[in-house]
C-alpha cells in the first residue's frame, strides 16, 4: 500500500536547475573543530530534521529493523525550503522503488515527506541465479546488445511486492534500430525478468523554423 503525507498544504517536488549541496557527515564535522562548533546554518538544520524523521520511521517512512535510509542529495528549493533525498537499503542492498524525499525548512521544521512505498521488506539476500546468467537474460531483451554497462544485486519493489533481483544495464539497440540503455531486473531466485526501463527516450521536437524533428534523450 502506497502512502503519502503532505503537511501544511505543500506538495512535494524536486527542484530543477538548482545547485545540489554536498552533505557533511558527523565524522567530517568532528575532524574540523571549527565546523563542529559553528552555529548551524539553515541547511544544517533542515538536514538534521530530515535525518531525524527518516530514522524514526514516521508514517510513510515506516521501515523494518533491517531497513535504513541513506541520504543522497540536498537541493535548495523555494522560500527557504530544502528537498532532501534518501535511498532505502535493506541489509546493505539498494532498494529500487524505496526512495524517499523530505521537505524541511531552515528552522529545522519538516514540512512534508514522501516515500515511494511503505511496504515492509522481508526477503533473503542469497541469489540462486548467478550474475552471468542474469546478464545473458538481460542482453536478450535487446535486438542488438553491445555490452553490459553495470550490474548490481538489489531489492526490487514492484506493485507492493518485494523480491531479490539483479539489475543489469545493457547498451545496444532496439528492434526498430533506436539506441538503448536498458535497465533489466531479473529475479535472483527464478531467473525471470520482472521489470525493465530504458534511459533513452524518443520524441518529436518542433521549432519556429523547422518542422517535426525526432529527438532522443538519455535520462540518467
Amino acid at each position: 500500500m502506497k502512502r503519502r503525507l503532505a503537511v501544511a498544504g505543500l506538495s512535494l517536488a524536486v527542484a530543477m536547475g538548482t545547485a545540489v549541496l554536498p552533505a557533511v557527515s558527523s565524522a567530517q564535522a568532528a575532524d574540523n573543530p571549527s565546523t563542529a562548533t559553528a552555529r548551524p546554518t539553515p541547511v544544517d538544520r533542515a538536514v538534521a530534521a530530515a535525518d531525524k524523521i527518516t530514522a524514526s520511521g514516521f508514517d510513510s517512512l515506516a521501515k523494518g529493523p533491517d531497513e535504513n535510509y541513506d541520504r543522497r542529495m540536498v537541493t535548495p528549493w523555494v522560500r527557504g525550503l530544502y528537498s532532501i533525498a534518501y535511498e532505502k537499503t535493506y541489509r546493505g542492498l539498494p532498494v529500487v522503488g524505496g526512495d524517499a524525499v523530505v521537505l524541511a525548512d531552515g528552522e529545522g521544521d519538516v514540512r512534508a515527506v514522501r516515500a515511494a512505498s511503505d511496504v515492509r521488506i522481508s526477503v533473503g539476500t542469497e541469489a540462486r541465479v548467478t550474475a552471468a546468467q542474469a546478464a545473458r537474460t538481460s542482453r536478450a531483451k535487446l535486438k542488438k546488445a553491445d555490452g553490459t554497462e553495470s550490474q548490481r544485486l538489489v531489492v526490487k519493489v514492484l506493485e507492493d511486492k518485494t523480491r531479490l533481483a539483479w539489475e543489469t544495464v545493457v547498451r545496444g539497440s532496439t528492434a526498430d534500430g533506436r539506441p538503448s540503455r536498458l535497465h533489466v531486473f531479473v529475479d535472483a531466485l527464478t531467473g525471470k525478468v520482472v521489470d525493465s526501463f530504458d534511459d533513452v527516450r524518443a520524441g518529436t521536437g518542433h521549432s519556429e523554423w523547422n518542422g517535426p524533428t525526432e529527438i532522443e534523450l538519455v535520462v540518467s
